[in-house]
């Protein structure tokens, strides 16, 4: 764990470029503002004027290729001289002016005794006097060097109508273009230098704690208003037809290992929390219920999140007052009155909140939360509890104590690993009995062209089968069958616990009533 080696998810990578779609697109719009206010404070435009001459030797016109070598020799020549400060003086003494206005260029073209002269200034008229100058003083100074070179005006030069270093549209795209890939190179770069857990790999690398399960992303099917109104679907493998076999075949894994440790060690309570908030430790705390449950185990689904409660929401129930477990734990509904809420027709019942209850700290110091479970460990199979984020409420540590077993939801990409270590030691050290993490919403490798691959759970995936193809109609139905309701209410005699009385459940005698 100490060497960390550098985990690149193009998943990851995707996602981070189509949150951050906004800073590319406010890279270009800096880099087109950025490109006026150079040109309209900082640009100063330029002026060229050219005139192209033809240099070419006095002697040996006989041999023409010999003429023309010596010609071009010739013209490197002149070049050089041209470019001097001597050349700026002989043309401040011919105009008469104090100092040279411009920036002589003198360009030989490659092979050719063709030259172009060229003076570039702030001012068009004094770049074509310059030039003009050039070519009337240029003998005062070549004469001496060489005497037999022969300058020919093959293209005069005229007064610049627009300036040489005009910023054109083309220069403003290719500034935005450069600014949207710098912002690109940037967040791929983030991406891949977070420091967070990405794959099983990276968890097995930074995260010092037992990996109980992954659970594959699954795309929610959601309402369209729903999205606009920012409210949150659940995700329950047994609601929907399209869940993929692979998530639930995850799902009823990890539920697997709880039965194991019920089963060997006798443990019934556990605790399934996360470090920060929208890591999907609710639905994965309520498809593990209903995973257990359709195994014919008796499950109580606690919400203990007193902050910002969401099971209500996952399993779409609105209770009444007496259907508030936040008001039966703070003693304003009597346990002859409080009901559980029953999922369906299985073993599965819910102490539900729908608001936020301000005084939920009192459910730890009254006693009613470790009541409640001492009552549920005598007439349940599980107890599956769900509580806020460890980051945002100090009262997990008192309810992972209570727990057999506490799990932590671990969403990838989300959390930076040193955070997530932290937590598992705060948990460790407060006394809970950690069990190890939930690896959730794992996306499958990238492969090409969808070719034979695995992802991070460990399935083959091939091709359009890779979702089990056409056959996956069939196994995303298990749940309707027949035989599987039979294991979901298997042990259920008629009417038993079909009210979902706190009584019923709790004390395991309906007539009596009894308290927590």
């Amino acid at each position: 764990m100490d060497e960390k080696k550098l985990s690149i998810e193009w998943h990851s990578i995707l996602r981070d470029l189509l949150r951050n779609a906004w800073v590319i697109v406010c890279a270009a719009v800096i880099g087109i503002l950025g490109t006026y206010v150079v040109k309209h404070v900082i640009y100063n435009p330029e002026y060229t004027s050219t005139a192209t001459v033809i240099v070419n030797s006095a002697a040996g016109k006989s041999n023409a290729v010999a003429s023309l070598s010596q010609s071009g020799e010739i013209a490197q020549i002149y070049a050089e001289v041209f470019t001097q400060p001597t050349m700026e003086k002989k043309v401040c003494e011919y105009l008469g002016t104090e100092a040279f206005q411009g920036r002589i260029n003198a360009k030989v073209n490659y092979g050719t005794n063709i030259m172009d002269i060229s003076v570039t200034s702030s001012n068009p008229i004094d770049s074509y006097k310059e030039v003009n100058a050039i070519l009337k003083v240029y003998p005062q100074i070549t004469s001496s060097l060489y005497s037999n070179g022969v300058v020919s005006v093959l293209r005069p030069a005229g007064v610049p109508k627009a300036p040489s270093n005009s910023m054109t549209s083309t220069s403003v795209i290719k500034t935005a273009a450069v600014s949207m890939l710098l912002a690109v190179i940037m967040i791929i770069a983030l991406s891949v230098f977070r420091d967070t857990v990405k794959n099983e790999e990276s968890f097995s690398e930074k995260i010092d704690a037992k990996l109980i399960g992954t659970i594959p992303h699954e795309r929610k099917r959601e309402k369209i208003l729903d999205t606009f109104r920012g409210e949150k679907t659940g995700l329950l493998f047994s609601e929907s037809a399209f869940t993929s076999l692979k998530f639930t075949e995850n799902i009823n894994k990890i539920a697997s290992r709880l039965e194991y440790l019920h089963r060997t060690k006798g443990e019934k309570v556990f605790t399934i929390t996360s470090v920060a908030e929208n890591e999907g430790k609710s639905t994965v705390a309520s498809n593990i219920a209903i995973a257990l449950a359709m195994k014919g185990s008796r499950v109580v689904l606690l919400d203990l999140d007193g902050k910002k409660p969401a099971l209500y929401k996952i399993f779409e129930q609105k209770p009444d007052d007496n259907y508030e477990f936040g008001n039966f734990l703070s003693g304003a509904v009597d346990i002859r009155h409080f009901k559980f809420t029953r999922y369906k027709k299985t073993n599965l019942f819910l102490a539900l909140n729908t608001k936020v209850h301000k005084d939920y700290q009192k459910w730890f110091d009254s006693g009613a939360v470790e009541r409640v479970l001492d009552g549920l460990r005598k007439t349940s199979d599980y107890v599956i509890i769900d509580t806020a984020p460890v980051s945002v409420d100090g009262a997990v540590t008192s309810i992972a104590k209570l727990s057999d077993k506490t799990l932590l939801t671990v969403r990838t990409d989300c959390v930076y690993a040193p955070v997530i270590n932290d937590t598992i030691l705060t948990l460790t050290n407060a006394g809970a009995a950690f069990y190890g993490c939930i690896l959730n919403d794992v996306y499958e490798e990238v492969s090409l062209f969808n070719q034979l691959g695995t992802d991070e759970t460990g399935y083959y995936s091939y091709g359009k089968y890779g979702r089990y193809g056409k056959y996956g109609k069939y196994s995303k139905q298990q749940n309707y069958s027949r035989y599987g309701k039979k294991a979901a209410v298997q042990g259920l005699s008629e009417g038993e616990l079909s009210s979902g009385s706190a009584a019923d459940i709790l004390t395991g005698d309906s007539e009596n009533g009894g308290g927590v």
